[in-house]
């Protein structure tokens, strides 16, 4: 009984087809791609607004003191009257310690997922006596009697966040202060159309050169991350959090920090000249530079999205479609039997499909149960299929065994974000060579079989 053997002279065509459906069925991976994109993106937009209804990304600067001032121009008028502008003045503490404590929780809307926290901050520290800046070339007469204690938020949407009014005491001693939303600031010529976002109450100052301590407690809640402003002269600062998977961010990375699956313990501490703010200043009208670019915390992020990962190894979809159809080809140049273009076509379908599997049931059951299935599932079929097209249950456990061996590499690429390159391309690397050194001995002309052939003929 003669075996049939592929024909050496149409390897060389069948592998440059091989490689061109290899790149057509690339094209489907880039619309799971962009399917990977949307869905990503819906999840996001979902996020955001669990956040907003939460209070949002938090960010607490203060507490400052805020002081206006008439200041004097040194002009007079036609009809010989001072020319003056109203400004506001902001005065930081001389010393912040800063403690929080985060209880988080996570919130769905539909298949999407939000965490969410409540966050006790308490903020004690001390003023000092209170020297005013020198404001150009004019006199100022400052208005102590219309002081405000402020603290600022990040915006309008952090004042939803508020779950209860800020207790505040000083030196000791309760103080009953009205704390009003937003910050109303004298900023030059103008006012500030809108009000600051945060909270502040009146504080008049009968002695300016006093000295006093302070401790206001502000429970808030939010979404997504939580950040402080280091408006101390000496600034410290410590959370505590029950979250797991902290990701810290902003200005500072914290000087000590106690990662467990219970929660974490991060602290901080910005001594005068890092936090970039002199002790007064002539306060803009949104107090930007009490936060811009000082701000420092943690987010509060989640490990379980499995847009990430597959979008991570839809990157190296062609070259596993392409390691896929090289066992094939492996197998049906060396081994005789023989796949159809179209067999090879419905091999890579079934690769392109997996992509879709894992991206639809992680949004259900997690990554790590649906890359399981669905890989599974995908070699499974694929090893059926290849026994069944080249006849041979052996030849099919070796399919079954060198797609095994790539759906690992797919998982490691998916799992490994700071190796997946190296992963990657030493997998492209291994299975270049495994081809070179497989298939060093075909007869790619047919210059043999021509020979064979020319032989017989010759014998008869």
């Amino acid at each position: 009984m003669n075996r049939f053997v592929a024909p050496a002279r149409s390897l060389g065509l069948k592998l440059i087809l091989v490689g061109a459906l290899a790149f057509i069925l690339w094209i489907p991976c880039l619309m799971i791609y962009a399917l990977v994109w949307e869905r990503s993106s819906r999840a996001d937009a979902v996020r955001s607004e669990i956040y907003e209804l939460a209070g949002g990304e938090q960010t607490i600067s203060g507490p400052v003191l805020l002081v206006p001032a008439i200041v004097d121009t040194g002009k007079t008028t036609t009809l010989g009257e001072p020319v003056t502008r109203r400004i506001t003045v902001a005065f930081t503490p001389q010393t912040l310690a800063i403690n929080g404590e985060v209880k988080t929780s996570v919130r769905k809307r539909s298949i999407f997922t939000a965490t969410v926290y409540d966050a006790d901050i308490s903020l004690q520290g001390r003023f000092g006596p209170l020297t005013p800046p020198r404001i150009g070339d004019g006199v100022a007469t400052y208005l102590w009697k219309e002081a405000s204690l402020a603290v600022k938020f990040a915006n309008e949407t952090s004042l939803k966040g508020v779950r209860a009014a800020p207790s505040l005491t000083i030196d000791g001693a309760p103080l009953r202060a009205a704390f009003e939303p937003g910050i109303t600031i004298d900023a030059g010529d103008e006012t500030a159309a809108a009000p600051t976002s945060g909270v502040s109450a009146a504080f008049p100052i009968s002695d300016p050169a006093a000295g006093f301590g302070f401790a206001l407690s502000l429970p808030v809640s939010g979404g997504g991350a939580l950040s402080l402003s280091p408006v101390g002269e000496e600034t410290t600062a410590r959370l505590v959090s029950d979250w797991p998977h902290p990701s810290f961010q902003g200005a500072r990375l914290p000087d000590g920090r106690t990662i467990s699956a219970k929660g974490f313990t991060a602290q901080w501490r910005v001594p005068y000249l890092a936090r970039g703010l002199p002790r007064s200043f002539v306060a803009d009208a949104g107090l930007y530079s009490l936060d811009s670019g000082k701000a420092f915390g943690v987010g509060f992020v989640a490990t379980d999205s499995p847009y990430q990962s597959v979008n991570r190894a839809l990157k190296y979809a062609l070259m596993f479609v392409g390691i896929v159809f090289l066992t094939f080809f492996l197998i049906e140049a060396t081994m005789g039997g023989r796949a159809h273009p179209a067999q090879y076509i419905l091999l890579g379908l079934a690769q392109v499909v997996f992509y879709l599997l894992v991206l639809s049931f992680a949004e259900h059951i997690g990554f790590e149960t649906a890359f399981i299935g669905a890989a599974s599932a995908t070699v499974f079929l694929s090893g059926i299929y290849a026994a069944t097209v080249f006849r041979s249950v052996w030849r099919g456990l070796i399919a079954f065994l060198a797609f095994s061996g790539a759906y690992c590499l797919i998982y490691l690429l998916m799992k490994s974000e700071d190796y997946a390159l190296l992963i990657g391309s030493v997998a492209a690397f291994g299975a270049v060579a495994l081809t070179m050194t497989v298939t060093r001995n075909l007869d790619w002309y047919g210059v043999r079989a021509d020979e064979s052939r020319d032989e017989a003929r010759e014998r008869r």
